[in-house]
C-alpha cells in the first residue's frame, strides 16, 4: 500500500491509504475526500484535476482520453486526471476542485476499477 497526501483548496492535508489496482479518485473517494467528478471517472469532463509536483514520478501513463481531455483543458503539465491515475509510490498532490461532486460516492464512478 502506498499514501496519497491530498492538500485541498483550503491548505488542509488528508493522508489516504492507496492501491495500484485503483485510480486516484476512488481512493480519494472511499477515504471521504471531497474531489468534484462530474462524469463519474471517465475522463470526459476533467473535474477531477490534480496537480502533481515534481514529475509525477511512479505515475501511471497518460493515456490518450486523458491526455485529449489535459490539452482540452489547456492544463499546465503536472497535472493529472484523478480518475485515470495510478500509483504504486506515495503520492503529493493539489486538488484543484473539492466542490461538490458531481456525483455521489463511488455510485457514480464508473471507472475500470
Amino acid at each position: 500500500m502506498s499514501r496519497l497526501f491530498a492538500t485541498a483548496g483550503d491548505g488542509s492535508v488528508r493522508v489516504v491509504e492507496n492501491s495500484p489496482a485503483r485510480s486516484v479518485l476512488t481512493s480519494l473517494l472511499l477515504a471521504g475526500v471531497p474531489i468534484r467528478h462530474d462524469c463519474g471517472g471517465i475522463a470526459r469532463c476533467g473535474t477531477c484535476r490534480v496537480r502533481v509536483g515534481g514529475e509525477g514520478a511512479g505515475l501511471s501513463a497518460i493515456g490518450a482520453s486523458e491526455r485529449e481531455r489535459l490539452e482540452a483543458l489547456k492544463a499546465p503539465t503536472g497535472d493529472r486526471l484523478a480518475c485515470q491515475a495510478r500509483t504504486a509510490r506515495d503520492l503529493e498532490f493539489e486538488i484543484l476542485d473539492s466542490g461538490e461532486p458531481g456525483r455521489e460516492g463511488l455510485g457514480g464512478h464508473r471507472g475500470s476499477d
